[in-house]
């Protein structure tokens, strides 16, 4: 999805100018915008497939620094837009009070800043590199969770796939027991385990340390 996203920013026109005219399959994929440009960055050149107010350029984005320029009169423009127009009027509602008038001052000498080049934008991603990876992207929308050794040594053990997935199970408190059912709300006629004649509720401490049956084997 992030690469038909890529794609479509490197040579057609913004998604989000044209997503009234697109399909609904277009539509599902543009659900995935959002997170597609919190990991893009745009190295601008003619500053058309670059949204002004709502993507990111020079590490900024305009929407978060500059609140007071909401006074735009569209949100969808590219950045080749304002760098060509002839005066705030063209762009802004009028009139604009002082903190406006600042901050746009401001955005001017952001965009003098940009290279004026007929040559298409650059898009890359926030790691560097125009290249997608998996799994520095699901870093980047998780964030980075501290995993306990034992999960690690799980992991780089030499038995088989399914035995990995079944300790993983039991360390997460995922396998199917009778306890595990009670707690999604599953009627069973009896919650007891089903290996002993203890009367005792088959959780997983009991099934793999207490139950006789599980003592024996």
């Amino acid at each position: 999805m992030n690469l038909i996203l890529e794609r479509h920013y490197s040579n057609c026109a913004l998604p989000s100018s044209s997503k009234r005219q697109c399909s609904f399959w277009w539509k599902d994929i543009l659900r995935l915008l959002d997170s597609f440009k919190g990991l893009a960055v745009t190295n601008v050149q003619d500053g058309v497939t670059c949204l002004f107010w709502e993507d990111l350029w020079l590490s900024k984005v305009q929407e978060f620094i500059t609140p007071s320029c909401s006074h735009l009169q569209n949100l969808q423009i590219s950045i080749n837009k304002p760098r060509n127009a002839e005066g705030p009027e063209s762009l802004f509602h009028l009139p604009l009070f002082y903190l406006a008038v600042q901050q746009l001052l401001e955005i001017s000498q952001n965009l003098n800043v940009l290279p004026t080049s007929d040559e298409k934008d650059l898009w890359s991603y926030i790691w560097g590199s125009p290249f997608y990876s998996t799994s520095k992207a699901y870093t980047h929308l998780t964030g980075h969770l501290p995993v306990h050794p034992l999960y690690w040594r799980l992991r780089k053990s030499s038995c088989q796939n399914k035995h990995k997935v079944f300790f993983w199970l039991l360390l997460r408190d995922r396998l199917n027991t009778k306890e595990l059912i009670r707690r999604r709300n599953m009627h069973l006629p009896s919650y007891d385990c089903a290996c002993c004649t203890l009367d005792v509720e088959e959780t997983l401490s009991h099934l793999f340390l207490t139950c006789s049956f599980a003592q024996v084997c």
